[in-house]
């Protein structure tokens, strides 16, 4: 399809391009071919996914229809033919019109982001949203006050339950975090857990677990890092590593010998005593950064030579030991996961209770009522208000990343719009 056939109006496109390959003059070359075929700039929206996209369209289109007013005839014909639009009398004239037009048209074209076109959707029909008609756009200080507060509060509401004074599951989830994370990081890990509340709640929501997914994911089969450890510290090949333990504590140097022997003191131990003391086990065999040790470590030089068995049954324990580490820490990260979103729940609906007590909105907010006002069984009523005021919808700078975005884009569309065209930045 060449450029001219992804101008035309009357084709629906959808265009994934690489960053200056000239998106944005596509768009534009459309909206003045929809302007010239006596579409009506007032009744045409443009969405766009940043303020420099909207701002670089709004300059484009003002530039190209001023240049209009300008040239002679013959330029005027060589630019409308250029757009695949035939020069008749009729086209140059309003062609050469359409810069007063939107000059005059009360605040513009209306080309701007997705956010601010939610913002006018719910400024228009806040009552259907449910929302106070005078709700403000909270600043990062609001946000971070609403969020501090509603912290606290949960933190203050944390009490045992029952006669028993049996832990509740949020005193529960707050221990398992206490001494992980510091009270500020927590509120960041909540707040970077908001940005993807609406999947976030809908997995929590399902029966078949979000815990039991995620530690799937993680492929931990224990509950806990206690657990791994205690099903680690008996294992097959133990009598051989014994036996090899013993020959380097007899035969090695120095070095090696010492750790054999604290090999075999934490082989005497029984299994409650080998857990407790699995740091040491741990130490023995990886390095500070959680690496395993160079066979000469385990085994000297010497000794590897006349017993060449010996290094490779010690590697393998470095190796075991590796590998327990790493399902220990896939199960801290379980556990914390899961006080996380124990916690997080109940965190964000005081949240929300909060800003909505101070008429205050952030950005995801805007997407979110916007979503469910096009979807609410009342919206007919809305759609039918907009559907007075718009024929054609832009869209460009597409974000695959926003799933709400799209739907949004989506409720618009499949109700009364009847032209489209989507350009998407290439991933």
């Amino acid at each position: 399809m060449c450029i001219r056939d992804r101008s035309d109006p009357a084709v629906s496109a959808f265009v994934g391009a690489s960053a200056g390959s000239g998106k944005t003059r596509l768009l534009t070359d459309r909206l003045l071919r929809l302007m010239v075929g006596d579409a009506k700039p007032e009744r045409i929206l443009c969405l766009t996914f940043t303020k420099a996209a909207a701002a670089e369209m709004s300059l484009r289109l003002q530039a190209r229809l001023g240049t209009w007013v300008t040239l002679d005839d013959a330029a005027l014909q060589r630019a409308l033919r250029d757009l695949a639009i035939d020069p008749t009398e009729s086209a140059m004239r309003r062609a050469r019109s359409l810069f007063a037009k939107v000059l005059d048209l009360p605040g513009g074209m209306r080309i701007s982001t997705i956010h601010a076109f939610c913002q006018s959707l719910l400024r228009r029909f806040p009552l259907e949203a449910e929302l106070s008609p005078h709700f403000q756009l909270a600043e990062a200080r609001d946000a971070s006050e609403a969020m501090s507060d509603a912290r606290e509060d949960l933190l203050a509401s944390v009490r045992p339950r029952g006669p028993s004074n049996a832990p509740s599951d949020l005193e529960v989830a707050l221990r398992a975090l206490a001494g992980v994370a510091k009270l500020d990081r927590f509120g960041e890990l909540v707040t970077e857990l908001k940005r993807g509340a609406r999947a976030w709640r809908q997995a929590d929501s399902l029966d078949t677990g979000p815990a039991a997914a995620r530690r799937r994911i993680l492929g931990v089969t224990e509950y806990d890092r206690a657990s791994v450890i205690a099903a680690a510290v008996h294992w097959p090949q133990e009598a051989a590593l014994r036996t090899a333990a013993r020959e380097v504590a007899n035969l090695g140097a120095a070095k090696v010998k010492q750790n054999a022997s604290q090999m075999l003191e934490w082989l005497n131990l029984n299994h409650i005593g080998r857990a407790d003391a699995w740091h040491v086990w741990r130490r023995l065999f990886l390095k500070a950064d959680g690496q395993p040790f160079a066979a000469s470590s385990l085994v000297n030089v010497a000794l590897d030579r006349d017993r060449p068995a010996l290094s490779p049954l010690l590697l393998a324990e470095s190796e075991r030991v590796l590998a327990i580490e790493d399902a220990a820490c896939a199960a801290d990260v379980a556990m914390m996961s899961e006080a996380l979103s124990t916690l997080a729940g109940p965190l964000l609906d005081r949240y929300d209770t909060r800003k909505q007590q101070s008429g205050l909105l952030e950005f995801d907010d805007l997407i979110g009522h916007s979503t469910r006002l096009l979807v609410d069984p009342g919206a007919a009523w809305v759609l039918y208000k907009l559907d007075g005021g718009l024929d054609h919808l832009l869209l460009d700078e597409v974000q695959d990343t926003a799933p709400e975005q799209w739907e949004i884009a989506h409720n618009l569309t499949q109700e009364f719009f009847a032209c489209l065209l989507y350009t998407s930045r290439c991933v």
